[in-house]
C-alpha cells in the first residue's frame, strides 16, 4: 500500500473520531430559532447508482455441466486431472453468491465435481457477526499403469502357490505365468469445517476441524538378505486430524491473534510383511518393515500486526510446538532362527520442540524511500533419548556393530535488510543484504554462515520501454568439517555434502518490456546463476543455470489477437567421486535442458456471440550424464505436444455452449526402465513398467448457465 493510502486512512480515522464531538458542539451552540434537520429522512432517499438492489433476496453466479470423452488410457496423461482411462466423463462447475439487505450471505463454489480431482466449498454467515465454512477437496495421483508383479495382498505381500524360488531372478521359472497387472495410485481427501464469531468489533473467535486421508499404493524397494531385492506395492493408509482454536483482537492500528492447534497422525498399517522370492536359509522366508509411526503435535501460535506512527508497520509471529511419537517398536526380526538381544526400549519415545519466530518492520522513511528489516528464527530441539541397537540386517544376519540413533536438531536464523529508493517516476533502485546462520548437531558441520547481497535497477525509459537488472552475490562458509566417527561405513574425509560445504555464487537477472505499438507488446527475460564449491575435493564442485525467455502479444484488431512465448533453461552440475576412498578418481557432468514454446490465437467471430481460440504448446526436456571413466549413461528425453481448440457460443444472456478439443502426444526415453522386464536384473525383481508413450484426444461439451 502507498503512503497516500495510509494518509487517507489516517484522515478518515481522525474525521471519524472528531466528527461526533464537533457535531455535538455545533448542536449545543445552535440558535434556538434554527430549524432542526432530519438527517435520516434525507439520507433514506439516497440511492447508490452502482450498488446491487438488496431489498429482496438475490442469487447470482453460474453453473456448468460438462460432458467429455477420452480416447485412450494413460495414467501419465491423467496423473492429476482425473482422466486416466478411456471413456466418457461427466463433471460440474459452479460459483454462486447470495446476499440480502440484512448482511446474510452464502458462497458456493465447485470445481471438477464428479472427477477424482475436485473441490467443493460452501461459506455462509452474516457480515460482521459470524461465518461458517465447509470445504471438501480431493486429488488423485495416478502413478503407474504398466507394472506387473507376482505378489498379491495389502500389508502382507504373498507369493502365489507353487512359486519356484532361485538364487537369481533368472531361476524364477514360474515368474512369467505368475505375473499380474498392478496399477499404482494415491488419493488424498481433505475435509475442513470451520467457523468464526465476532462478539464485538474488537474480538473474533474461530474454531476449525480438518481431516486429511491418503490411501493407495507406492512402489517401494525391499531386500532379502544381502543379495536379493524386489520392488513391491506398499500400501498407504494415513489419517491426519487437526483441530484449531483461535482468538483475534483488533483495535485501532493493532491486530493480534492467538491460535491453539492439536494435530494427530494415524497410520492404519503398522507393519509391512513380504515373502522372500529367493532361495533363503531356514527362517528367512519372510521379511518385515516398519511404517511411518503414529504421532501428535501441539502448538500455540501468536501473530500480530501494528501500524504505528511515522509510516511504521511492525509484524510478528511466534510459535512453539511439541511433536511426539511413542509407537511400539517391531521386533528386530521375524526370523525365528535368529536370537538378537532384547530391544533397549519398547519405543522411541521421540520428542521434538519446534520454535518459530518472525519479526519484521516496514518503514516508509519518505515518499521516495522505504526500508524493510526482517528477522527469522526456526529451531528444532530434539530431546529424544539415545539408545544402542543390535539390529538384524534384512531379517537374515545379526550385526556385529551396534548402532545408536541420532536425535538430529538444528537452529536456523536469518537477518534481512533491504531498501527501495525512487529517484523519480522513471528510476527505482533497490538493494539489500542477508546473514543466514545454520547450527546443527550430530552432523559433519556444526555451523554454516552465509552472507548475500543484491541490487536491482528498474528504469522506465518512456511510456513504452522499460527494463530491470538485478545482480546478487552470496558466500557460505563452514566452521569445520568433521567425519562422524559413529557412522559405519565411514564417510570419505575428503567428501563434502553440498548443503554443508563452502560455496560462493553469483546471479544476474534481466528483463526488458517494450510496447512497440498500442497493439503489440514484447517482453524479454534472462537469468544466469553460478555456484562454485571450491573447497570440495569430493562431491558437488560446480553448478550453473542459464534461462532465457521471450513472449509477445499482438492484437490485430478488437476481434483477433495472437500470443507467443518461448522459454529455454539449461542446468549444468559437476561432481567428483572416489572409488578408492581417497582423492577424486572419477568425474561426472549432468546437463539438463528444458525448452517450452507456446502459440495461441483468439478470434471473436460474432461480437458478444461467438468466439474461438486455438493454442499449441511444445515442451521438451533432456538430461545427459557424462562420466570420465567408462561409458556414459544414455540421455533421458521427454517431449509433450498439446493442441487445444475451443469455442464459446452465447445463446442468450443466460446460456452459453462451450466446446473444447485437446489432442496431446507424449514420448519418453528412460534408460532406467526401458527394456527392463521383471527379471532383467539378476538380483532385483522389478515391476517391469514401461515409459509413458501416448496419443490422446479429449473432447468436452459444456452448458454454461448464468443467473442473477
Amino acid at each position: 500500500m502507498t503512503v497516500e493510502f495510509y494518509k487517507k486512512l489516517a484522515l478518515l480515522s481522525i474525521l471519524g473520531l472528531v466528527a461526533p464531538p464537533l457535531y455535538a458542539d455545533s448542536k449545543t451552540t445552535e440558535p434556538e430559532k434554527t430549524k432542526s434537520v432530519d438527517i435520516e429522512a434525507i439520507t433514506k432517499k439516497w440511492k447508490c447508482k452502482y450498488c446491487p438492489d438488496l431489498s429482496e433476496e438475490q442469487w447470482e453466479g453460474y453453473f456448468e455441466l460438462n460432458t467429455g470423452y477420452v480416447t485412450n488410457d494413460s495414467y501419465k496423461f491423467g496423473e492429476y486431472n482425473g482422466l486416466p482411462e478411456k471413456g466418457a466423463y461427466l463433471s460440474g462447475d459452479a460459483d454462486a453468491l447470495y446476499r440480502d439487505d440484512k448482511g446474510n450471505y452464502w458462497n458456493f463454489r465447485g470445481e471438477n465435481l464428479g472427477l477424482d480431482s475436485s473441490y467443493l466449498g460452501i461459506e455462509g454467515g452474516r457480515q460482521g457477526q459470524y461465518k461458517l465454512t465447509l470445504e471438501v477437496d480431493q486429488i488423485t495421483r495416478y502413478n503407474l499403469d504398466t507394472s506387473r508383479t507376482p505378489y498379491s495382498g495389502n500389508s502382507t505381500q504373498s507369493l502365489p502357490p507353487g512359486w519356484v524360488s532361485g538364487a537369481t531372478t533368472a531361476d524364477f521359472t514360474t515368474l512369467a505365468n505368475d505375473l499380474q497387472n498392478i496399477n499404482f495410485s494415491t488419493k488424498r481427501r481433505q475435509f475442513v469445517l470451520s467457523g468464526e464469531y465476532n462478539s464485538s468489533p474488537h474480538w473474533t473467535y474461530g474454531l476449525q476441524f480438518k481431516r486429511q486421508t491418503k490411501k493407495g499404493d507406492l512402489p517401494t524397494g525391499f531386500t532379502f538378505g544381502f543379495t536379493g531385492a524386489a520392488i513391491l506395492p506398499k500400501p498407504i493408509d494415513y489419517t491426519t486430524d487437526e483441530i484449531e482454536l483461535s482468538t483475534k483482537y483488533h483495535y485501532s492500528g493493532f491486530t493480534g491473534k492467538i491460535t491453539l492447534l492439536h494435530s494427530s497422525f494415524e497410520n492404519n498399517n503398522n507393519a509391512f510383511v513380504w515373502d522372500n522370492a529367493y532361495d533363503s536359509p531356514v527362517g528367512a522366508d519372510q521379511g518385515q518393515d516398519g511404517t511411518a509411526p503414529d504421532n501428535t503435535k501441539q502448538q500455540i501460535l501468536f501473530t500480530g500486526n501494528y501500524l504505528g506512527i511515522n509510516n511504521l508497520q511492525i509484524t510478528g509471529l511466534f510459535s512453539i510446538a511439541q511433536m511426539s511419537q511413542n509407537e511400539a517398536f517391531l521386533p528386530y526380526t521375524v526370523n525365528g532362527t535368529l536370537a538378537p538381544p532384547t530391544l533397549p526400549t519398547t519405543s522411541l519415545d521421540g520428542k521434538v520442540l519446534v520454535i518459530n519466530t518472525n519479526l519484521a518492520a516496514h518503514w516508509q522513511y519518505s515518499p521516495k524511500q522505504k526500508w524493510n528489516f526482517i528477522y527469522e528464527h526456526h529451531e528444532q530441539e530434539n530431546s529424544t533419548a539415545r539408545n544402542t541397537y543390535t539390529y538384524v540386517t534384512a531379517d537374515n544376519t545379526l550385526t556385529s556393530t551396534p548402532r545408536a540413533n541420532f536425535p538430529y536438531g538444528f537452529r536456523r536464523q536469518k537477518l534481512k535488510v533491504n531498501t527501495d529508493y525512487k529517484f523519480n517516476k522513471q528510476v527505482k533502485l533497490s538493494g539489500g543484504g542477508q546473514l543466514a546462520l545454520m547450527d546443527r548437531n550430530y552432523q559433519s558441520v556444526e555451523r554454516t554462515e552465509e552472507t548475500s547481497f543484491w541490487a536491482k535497477l528498474k528504469h522506465r525509459l518512456d511510456n513504452d520501454l522499460q527494463y530491470s537488472v538485478k545482480t546478487e552475490y552470496s558466500d557460505r562458509k563452514i566452521d569445520n568439517y568433521n567425519v562422524i566417527s559413529e557412522l559405519t561405513p565411514a564417510d570419505n574425509p575428503l567428501m563434502r555434502k553440498y548443503n554443508m560445504a563452502d560455496r560462493n555464487g553469483q546471479k544476474l537477472v534481466f528483463n526488458l518490456s517494450y510496447s512497440a505499438t498500442s497493439n503489440l507488446f514484447l517482453n524479454f527475460s534472462g537469468d544466469y546463476a553460478q555456484y562454485d564449491y571450491d573447497a570440495s575435493n569430493v562431491g558437488l564442485t560446480e553448478s550453473n543455470e542459464f534461462s532465457v525467455g521471450f513472449d509477445t502479444q499482438y492484437m490485430v484488431n478488437e476481434d483477433l489477437s495472437f500470443s507467443v512465448f518461448v522459454q529455454n533453461t539449461e542446468i549444468e552440475s559437476k561432481q567428483a567421486g572416489s572409488q578408492a576412498f581417497s582423492t577424486a578418481d572419477w568425474f561426472a557432468t549432468n546437463d539438463d535442458n528444458i525448452v517450452t514454446v507456446g502459440i495461441g490465437a483468439n478470434y471473436q467471430v460474432i461480437d458478444d456471440k461467438f468466439k474461438i481460440g486455438i493454442d499449441y504448446v511444445y515442451a521438451e526436456s533432456s538430461a545427459a550424464i557424462d562420466v570420465s571413466d567408462g561409458t556414459s549413461f544414455p540421455d533421458l528425453k521427454t517431449r509433450r505436444d498439446t493442441f487445444i481448440l475451443s469455442g464459446d457460443y452465447n445463446i442468450d444472456e443466460q446460456f452459453t455452449v462451450k466446446a473444447r478439443y485437446q489432442y496431446e502426444v507424449y514420448r519418453e526415453d528412460n534408460w532406467y526402465i526401458d527394456d527392463v522386464v521383471p527379471n532383467t536384473l539378476d538380483n532385483v525383481l522389478t515391476l517391469g513398467e514401461t515409459a509413458p508413450d501416448y496419443r490422446i484426444g479429449v473432447f468436452w461439451l459444456t452448458l454454461h448457465y448464468r443467473f442473477q
